[in-house]
């Protein structure tokens, strides 16, 4: 009887955990949509997962190593040693992941294009042709799996990913790639990385464990992402804000709204870059950039004059608080969008 109410009771938790991670991610979406600081708050969710993947992927990347253009395309330099980058934001369908090897390989970049050169390979180890047998033996092994919700299926063909290692070398990361478009990547609001997000919180042992362990680690870390990308809206848009009132009480503000929207999506600025990016001259961006920091609205990095770099007075580090701390949107809700903001982007998230 107790053991009965044991497994009933583990099973109700699951419920609600699954229920939880679920709520969190439609919360995301939500604010996706409907966030004022929704562009800049995209690339930043979109750097926060990709330094959470390389960093389980043992290759680091500092923030200096982000590239943001104007359409808001976010890359990184060509020392970024993280396998399957190409994959991050890049779309594919849920029945190639499981029904075609190649282009599963191709996302992930292990396999070149269609049409090139079919002995190629990338940093994989093993020629392309190799691997289509180990991924075709994964792919049976998922398809005997028990059907399941997707945010639960998710972790048990990750973790079959990593059984298998087809790739033979960064097998960890596609496994998080392939769970993490399962599942978080249904909704508008994983580019790849939310559950890496999470799982870095849980330590290593989601690497270990298995069965109904795996499920609540894998439940919990991606809550734990979805709840670290909204503490990030909250704190970008509390900073923006702050910063319009700063800007409403300006005389003459000039050109520092601009400036701080540049910052708002970048993790650092310079006055070159504020000079490229809104068609300055060095003299009049390294001004507007000196006014900023002098009222607190950026704070100096490094370098020696047109060489100083520029960051916002935010933590940029996930957090994951269990509850919503809301700002209130006291200012115009449009007041740091633009018409390309309200429309969706055509880029892949």
């Amino acid at each position: 009887m107790l053991a009965s109410a044991t497994l009933l009771d583990d099973r109700n938790r699951l419920i609600l955990a699954y229920a939880e991670a679920h709520g969190a991610l439609e919360r995301l979406e939500e604010r996706r949509r409907l966030s004022p600081v929704r562009r800049p708050w995209r690339i930043r969710t979109l750097i926060a997962e990709r330094q959470a993947l390389a960093r389980i992927d043992n290759s680091p990347i500092d923030d200096l190593d982000f590239a943001v253009d104007g359409r808001g395309t976010v890359t990184t330099s060509a020392y970024d040693l993280s396998h399957w980058r190409q994959a991050i934001g890049t779309p594919i369908t849920l029945d190639a992941l499981l029904n075609d090897g190649m282009a599963l390989l191709r996302w992930l970049g292990v396999a070149p294009p269609a049409g090139s050169d079919p002995a190629y390979s990338l940093r994989s180890g093993r020629n392309a042709v190799d691997i289509l047998p180990a991924v075709a033996a994964w792919q049976r092994d998922v398809a005997a799996l028990p059907s399941s919700p997707p945010l639960l299926h998710c972790a048990r063909i990750a973790q079959l990913w990593r059984h298998h290692a087809p790739i033979g070398q960064g097998d960890l990361l596609a496994s998080l790639l392939i769970g993490d478009r399962w599942g978080p990547g249904r909704w508008t609001g994983s580019a790849g990385g939310l559950i890496a997000l999470g799982l870095e919180s849980n330590g290593a042992a989601w690497k270990r464990v298995i069965d109904k362990r795996l499920d609540w680690l894998w439940l919990e870390a991606i809550s734990t992402g979805a709840r670290a990308h909204l503490d990030l809206e909250t704190r970008l848009r509390a900073y923006a804000w702050r910063a319009a009132q700063h800007i409403e009480r300006r005389r003459r503000p000039g050109r520092l709204k601009d400036v701080l929207r540049l910052a708002m999506a970048h993790p650092r600025i310079s006055s070159g870059s504020v000079a490229r990016a809104l068609g300055l001259t060095s003299a009049g961006a390294i001004k507007l950039l000196t006014i900023a920091a002098g009222e607190g609205l950026l704070i100096e990095q490094s370098g020696q004059a047109s060489y100083r770099s520029y960051a916002l007075p935010v933590s940029m580090t996930p957090l994951a608080s269990k509850g919503q701390h809301g700002h209130p949107d006291s200012f115009a809700r449009d007041f740091w969008s633009d018409d390309a903001e309200n429309m969706v982007s055509p880029e892949a998230l």
